[in-house]
């Protein structure tokens, strides 16, 4: 097992009431597309600004208008409708009823339904007919199902992203009809329950079998739990077989899943959903709530491209002392992720934790990252692009993460967290590219404070280092503690031999870095070629570090480091940083104007507000225009 993604960060509870989602559960537009692509990333989904699971009546949109939840989308699985996406063809509607059903007498309609999931699974046939099979669950289940056959091929596209036209569904039944499905609808039931008694689990809820495996697949508005607690290969989802050609369109929403091995030590094999195998393409995971488990949520290996995890709320729930609970830690010939507005959420005093994992883990040769519009509790982000034997092929590339809110709010870490860690190389296969990383809020509640918010070490043994670090409009606010560290800290630990090819192209413009209290605001253990930097605000209290060496105030970091030339020390002043809200405070004189142009990095802020063209501000946020009067009285 690599160590990609061990490591004692943890981002962090974050308190700040002005990201929280907004709970509407009502039909749902499509989001708009991106006005940041990032460098030259092609323009990805922005963040919705809202976060996290949000149980809600329907999540379909069986007629493909990219609207969800209309009145045309709440007809699939009524218990009458044979045409539910209106077509012009009659579904294969299968329906199972654990209370009432008989896998004999039965003949999968409302009227006679079967007792098992797995009796409708055998008896679809698949795309053969033109018709989609759609099995609809009521009840609560304790099987282990196995998908064998596929939806019918076809796609369509919804914000940016490719959706099964026509897929197989397993779905909770809407057995009293009106237009609201499970688990929201708490008169509808649908469950699978892994819990046998007598402290024997089910290892796998859901699974797919053949060569290649099955493909067009929607899995939705069910709960799954309690499965897994096997010494390994287990937990809910395990949808990737080995071989053939690529499973494609797979879309997972509106499901939660709930103490899949809770508990559990870290294992390479228990993973909630689980993404050995492959090829794949075209996977979906949209707003499920993953609460309280062990070990991974998605871990693996294989090839494949298009990826999209959002507006899920993640949260782990480890073993005592050592915790190792991990969320994404993908390697191999994977590219185009998309991590967009979910909440992940690391929980470590549920389970007096001393460390964990990281909860996003970018692996070695995996490519295309979009990590946008997240809130981090306890948990961060590690790239490592070197672990062992696993995957020499290519370096890791393409990575931007943008509009994220890292909190750290847990007292008792072993060592003080990171909240971006961009790990050690070796050759110029297995190393880091170009990483953007812009409009973030990064801060802590706790005395503990940080290590650092940032730290890099990248390079190679072979050769001249390519890529490039880009750090611009972000807010990061201390304190950071731990002796020998910085808030941002370029070229690793100072006892270790360095690489013989460091990253030399690196760009820090717009930053703050405030109550920096026991450690430099920036150090560096080698002097960087291409360093370019300006705009920013430091906490001046604390110095700097330049190639090694101790710069006091802003005048010998200048005169050192040739840039900088516009920035400013002092402490902004924030709306509410005890809890995290790094929002400049309408009373703020030191950052509001203290910026430069990062249009040709970033055009929006953390809120996705646009950058202006004057007074610039530094940070990750642009203050919103004061009111010119007070608001009438009524």
């Amino acid at each position: 097992m690599s160590n990609c993604s061990r490591i004692t960060v943890a981002a962090l509870v974050c308190a700040i009431l002005h990201f929280a989602a907004a709970r509407v559960c009502a039909a749902e537009p499509a989001t708009n597309p991106s006005t940041q692509p990032g460098r030259d990333v092609p323009a990805r989904i922005a963040a919705s600004g809202r976060k996290g699971y949000v149980a809600r009546p329907c999540g379909f949109d069986m007629n493909r208008n990219g609207r969800l939840g209309e009145p045309a989308d709440r007809l699939v699985g009524d218990g009458k409708t044979i045409d539910p996406d209106g077509d012009g063809v009659n579904e294969d509607i299968l329906y199972v009823d654990s209370s009432t059903g008989s896998d004999e007498a039965g003949d999968g309609s409302a009227a006679k339904p079967y007792k098992t999931i797995q009796k409708a699974l055998d008896a679809c046939d698949g795309p053969e007919d033109g018709a989609e099979d759609i099995v609809c669950i009521s009840g609560t289940f304790k099987e282990t199902l196995t998908i064998r056959k596929s939806g019918v091929a076809g796609h369509y596209v919804r914000d940016g992203f490719q959706f099964p036209n026509n897929p197989l569904m397993i779905i909770g039944w809407d057995k009293d009809g009106d237009g609201e499905y499970p688990p929201y609808d708490k008169d509808d039931v649908a469950v699978l329950e892994g819990d046998l008694g007598g402290g024997k689990h089910l290892p796998w809820a859901i699974r797919c079998s053949g060569r290649p495996g099955p493909s067009y697949l929607e899995i939705a508005h069910l709960t799954i739990r309690n499965y897994g607690y096997q010494p390994q290969d287990c937990g809910a989802l395990r949808m990737f077989t080995n071989g053939g050609e690529p499973q494609t369109h797979i879309y997972i929403h509106d499901v939660e899943m709930h103490q899949i091995n809770k508990s559990q030590a870290s294992q390479s094999g228990r993973i909630v959903f689980s993404w050995w195998g492959g090829p794949r393409s075209h996977v979906a995971f949209i707003n499920n709530l993953v609460n309280e488990y062990g070990s991974y949520f998605c871990r693996g290996t294989g090839r494949g491209e298009r990826y999209r995890f959002q507006s899920n709320t993640i949260r782990m729930y480890g073993v005592p002392v050592k915790g190792l609970v991990s969320g994404w830690k993908i390697w191999h010939l994977n590219e185009g992720f998309e991590i967009l507005d979910n909440i992940l959420d690391a929980n470590p005093a549920a389970y007096n934790t001393k460390s964990v994992y990281a909860g996003v883990g970018i692996c070695q040769c995996t490519r295309g990252w979009t990590i946008r519009g997240n809130e981090f509790r306890n948990t961060g982000i590690v790239l490592q692009a070197h672990a062992g034997e696993y995957c020499t092929q290519r370096s890791i590339d393409d990575v931007v993460i943008d509009r994220n809110v890292f909190r750290y709010d847990y007292p008792d870490f072993r060592w003080p967290p990171i909240a971006i860690s961009i790990g050690q190389c070796t050759d110029l296969n297995n190393t880091i590219l170009n990483v953007t990383i812009t409009n973030n809020f990064i801060s802590t509640g706790t005395e503990q404070g940080m290590q650092a918010a940032i730290r890099a070490d990248v390079g190679n043994s072979e050769g001249p280092q390519p890529g490039a670090i880009t750090i611009a409009g972000n807010t990061m606010n201390g304190p950071f503690t731990r002796n020998g560290n910085a808030a941002v800290w370029i070229g690793g630990y100072p006892r270790r031999e360095p690489h013989a090819h460091l990253q030399e192209n690196i760009t820090f413009k717009n930053n703050i870095i405030a109550n920096a209290r026991d450690n430099p605001v920036v150090r560096t253990m080698y002097a960087p070629k291409n360093w370019v930097a300006n705009g920013n605000v430091y906490d001046g209290s604390t110095g700097w570090v330049w190639n090694g060496v101790k710069c006091d105030t802003l005048e010998e970091w200048q005169a050192a480091t040739g840039q900088d030339a516009d920035s400013r020390t002092g402490n902004p002043a924030f709306v509410d940083a005890a809890a995290g809200d790094l929002h400049l405070a309408p009373e703020d004189t030191v950052a509001r104007t203290a910026g430069v142009d990062i249009s040709k990095i970033t055009k929006v802020d953390l809120d996705g507000d646009p950058r202006p063209t004057k007074k610039l501000p530094a940070g990750a946020d642009v203050p919103r225009p004061r009111p010119t009067s007070a608001p009438s009285k009524r």
